[in-house]
């Protein structure tokens, strides 16, 4: 019986710069022999980036050790070569501003809504028809409407309940950056 081995392609991948890139770390690999190649090099470049690796390149690394291969997945590995973390004295700051300045706009933009449809007055008209007399605080509809929005946006944006959900937001950042990979990869 032949050698064959199976590869199945991931979409993307990282590692550190100066890191050799091997099999193992673009493929799952099977063999019908049990011949080990995922440790077998991959040539992509090294420096800083984001490098599309097409899936032949990974066929060309392996093709010696085992001449019929499968290949199946993506056609290209997106490999994200990221220098380690260095501690950003700045990083607390800058999230500290952006939380607040995002506040800021949400609370603006909810302001401005309520005084676009007239909520006071909608409030309350809800109140006088719950009680049957004019509300002189409105404050028993306010409450509970505020933590309401707040349960709402929560739930729309699965931050609350199941974790098994996918939120909106995180299809829109994977679109993102399958978008970014698309545009800014090179080709090693």
């Amino acid at each position: 019986m032949k050698k064959l081995l199976y590869l199945q392609i991931k979409a993307r991948v990282a590692v550190k710069p100066g890191e050799q890139l091997k099999v193992h770390h673009v493929a799952d690999a099977r063999d019908t022999e049990g011949h080990q190649v995922m440790d077998l090099p991959v040539e992509c470049p090294q420096n800083p980036g984001v490098w599309r690796l097409p899936a032949m390149a990974v066929v060309k690394a392996v093709e010696n050790a085992c001449p019929q291969i499968t290949v199946m997945g993506p056609s290209e590995c997106f490999v994200h070569v990221v220098p380690e973390n260095k501690r950003n004295k700045t990083h607390p700051l800058r999230t500290v501003i952006a939380f607040l300045l995002l506040m800021l706009g949400s609370a603006l933009a909810i302001t401005w809504f309520h005084a676009d449809v007239n909520m006071l007055d909608a409030q309350q008209s809800l109140y006088k028809l719950l009680t049957g007399h004019e509300a002189e605080n409105i404050w028993m509809i306010s409450i509970p409407y505020s933590i309401g929005v707040f349960f709402g946006v929560s739930l729309f944006y699965a931050l609350l309940g199941r974790k098994r959900t996918v939120a909106p937001l995180e299809i829109k950042l994977e679109e993102y950056r399958q978008s970014a990979e698309q545009a800014t990869g090179l080709t090693p």
